[in-house]
């Protein structure tokens, strides 16, 4: 049972280079793959999830939701499948769109409510979401974890073209806010980049 009637996407389009070009969507932790565990964490916060991918695999498929391929094309890393969601929640009526990574699936349960809290205090077009770091003196952003109004899309487009990859360099033209979010055990953005990082994943679980 969803909190909040806003949409979501789970990026999941990257190249995997340390994982020797492995979709990691597919990696498993226990009987759960990394896809399985974000869509069910997701599908608790948002009415409608779809998933961002330039893969073409069956075993997306099997999911039931919308597939949504880069709206361009090349490698233009996450701000492409930023502007992707955008697109497509536009197109169904929406005014903002939250994105997720595949490979970070511990991500707060109430992610979207606490982003959708602030937007909406600070009238941002913008939210990321942070986490504490180094005993709590600093804070570490998540850019790829973001609350988007909508409505950004065809400015995206157009810094993309003009050759922007980096998210924050985009977002700093528009009003920008975030939230911080914390756990004693592990970082709830901790992501899956090496196999290194797949045991200390399982780990934590053996320790819960």
């Amino acid at each position: 049972m969803c909190d909040l009637n806003l949409p979501s996407v789970i990026l999941a389009g990257g190249r995997s280079q340390r994982m020797k070009r492995k979709d990691k969507s597919f990696l498993e932790v226990g009987d759960k793959t990394l896809l399985d565990m974000t869509i069910e964490r997701l599908q608790l916060q948002s009415s409608r999830v779809a998933i961002n991918t330039n893969s073409y695999s069956l075993k997306y498929k099997r999911y039931g939701l919308p597939i949504l391929h880069d709206q361009v094309g090349g490698f233009y890393g996450p701000l492409a499948g930023i502007l992707t969601a955008m697109k497509w929640a536009g197109d169904i009526g929406y005014e903002k769109v939250i994105t997720v990574a595949v490979d970070t699936p511990l991500f707060p349960e109430n992610l979207l409510k606490e982003l959708l809290r602030k937007m909406e205090e600070s009238n941002s077009d913008i939210v990321f979401a942070a986490s504490l770091k180094d005993h709590k003196q600093r804070k570490d952003l998540h850019p790829v974890f973001g609350l988007w109004k909508t409505y950004l899309h065809d400015d995206l487009r157009k810094e993309l073209e003009r050759g922007v990859r980096k998210v924050t360099l985009w977002s700093k033209k528009h009003k920008t806010s975030i939230v911080c979010f914390a756990n004693d055990l592990i970082d709830p953005f901790f992501n899956i980049n090496t196999p290194d990082d797949i045991q200390l994943f399982k780990e934590y679980f053996t320790k819960k």
